[in-house]
């Protein structure tokens, strides 16, 4: 094909990605003579086989030539500080785990599977979660929550162009919101998208970097095109724990980093270009896994950002497996209940002072996005393990996200994973543990 026509339908496809994800919402239907274009440009690649996947986005897409609107409405004070306060102001984070981030790989189609339900609401619930309401979101920010991250999973709603439905960015528009209006940070991200498994469409995968690219920009257009308009309190996340094609957590190799690096560019890029407050909004970056491994640190590098002071990097890290876990989860060890602050505690404050020789005193601010301890019968032991966690981030001012799932548990004896929050009545099942990490936080 010839290299003009290719950036046409290119930019044509990319065009008609954000139209359709934005159908509806800023005056942008089918009459509309962009949305002709694009989708005239798309049918012709389409039959003469130019555009069997979600196309390469040569040429950036002028921002008069999206359609521009915030999706719920919402305009929020625009209130710019340092990143480092921002992590700092952020005190200790929340996950709202096993909720907006579940998929289906089983079932791709919707087609009713539960008729009292709508798609979005099946999907929300379908790891055993009740729908999210904003009175929960308000415990979580009574509590003394400063932020919440709001793990998102797109891939079971998205067509075969990678056009969001609409209908889905809506729901985590009003999830979002919930946070902003207790005036607290809230974290949104791609999530299984990638990791392991077959269902991931986001893999470290050297061989097919450019498909990917292109994927992860069309797709970061559209999050960053529907909330442009948010104030400074919303943040982006590359993606969650991003694996290689073997879906190994450690021990990949320096081009399967590469590739992590120049997604994390593309990222950046892509919210960037988009325009609005996005211009100069906080985003966070995470290196392969999501890991701190010595080999991943050392191959990870910071994007170029066309703005100062406004990247993050995003890690994970539970800790020693043997306390953290289930003996289900870590078949090759031997689980133990009682934390000690020599043989658990260690661990943690090497991992931080690693984030801090490494990142922190480079100038580059950092996150622990997931941490936590299933419960074992042990509340006691983790009350210890939450205030040290939290008191050893805080000495090089790294905020922590505690990774609560949730699940139908009706009391505290029943928990067998991390939840903190009984999202039924929006009572703490361990308030203990929540009053610890209040506590190490100031």
């Amino acid at each position: 094909m010839k290299r003009g026509l290719k950036r046409v339908i290119s930019a044509s496809l990319a065009c008609l990605i954000i139209a359709s994800a934005l159908l509806g919402l800023a005056g942008c239907g089918k009459n509309n003579a962009a949305w002709n274009t694009a989708e005239a440009a798309v049918t012709d690649a389409a039959a003469t086989g130019t555009a069997t996947d979600a196309g390469t986005l040569e040429t950036f897409i002028p921002e008069a030539e999206i359609p521009m609107n915030n999706g719920a409405g919402l305009v929020t004070e625009k209130r710019t500080v340092s990143t480092f306060d921002a992590v700092k102001a952020m005190g200790v984070g929340w996950n709202l785990g096993n909720t907006l981030d579940s998929l289906d790989p089983r079932q791709r189609e919707w087609a009713g599977k539960q008729p009292d339900k709508t798609r979005e609401e099946y999907y929300e619930t379908y790891w055993g979660n009740p729908l999210t309401t904003k009175a929960m979101i308000d415990a979580v920010a009574k509590a003394g929550f400063g932020a919440v991250r709001i793990p998102v999973t797109y891939s079971d709603h998205m067509d075969e162009y990678f056009t969001i439905n609409a209908a889905w960015l809506d729901r985590v528009g009003q999830i979002v919101k919930y946070a902003l209006d207790n005036d607290i940070y809230c974290i949104i991200n791609l999530h299984h998208d990638t990791g392991h498994g077959s269902w991931p469409w986001l893999k470290a995968d050297p061989e097919n970097s450019a498909k990917l690219e292109s994927r992860l920009r069309y797709v970061w257009m559209q999050i960053a095109v529907y909330f442009k308009d948010y104030g400074d309190k919303l943040i982006f996340e590359s993606f969650n724990e991003i694996l290689d094609t073997k879906d190994r957590w450690g021990n990949s190799d320096i081009a399967a980093y590469d590739v992590v690096n120049r997604l994390n560019q593309v990222f950046v890029d892509a919210v960037r270009g988009v325009g609005g407050n996005n211009g100069d909004r906080i985003l966070v970056v995470k290196p392969y896994a999501a890991s701190a491994a010595p080999d991943i640190l050392d191959a990870f590098k910071l994007p170029v950002d066309k703005v100062k002071d406004r990247l993050i990097v995003g890690v994970h890290y539970y800790g020693n497996a043997a306390f953290v876990w289930s003996q289900s989860q870590v078949s090759w060890t031997t689980v133990y209940t009682d934390w000690n602050s020599e043989r658990d505690g260690k661990p943690v404050e090497e991992f931080f002072e690693s984030l801090n020789r490494n990142l922190i005193a480079k100038g580059i601010p950092v996150l622990v996005c997931e941490f936590g301890a299933v419960n074992k019968s042990n509340t006691a032991d983790r009350v210890k393990y939450a205030k040290h966690y939290v008191e050893t981030g805080k000495k090089y001012g790294i905020t922590c996200f505690w990774w609560d799932d949730g699940g139908q548990y009706d009391k505290a004896e029943q928990v067998v994973n991390h939840s903190l929050l009984d999202r039924k009545t929006n009572k703490w099942f361990f308030p203990k543990i929540v009053d610890a990490m209040m506590a190490a936080t100031k």
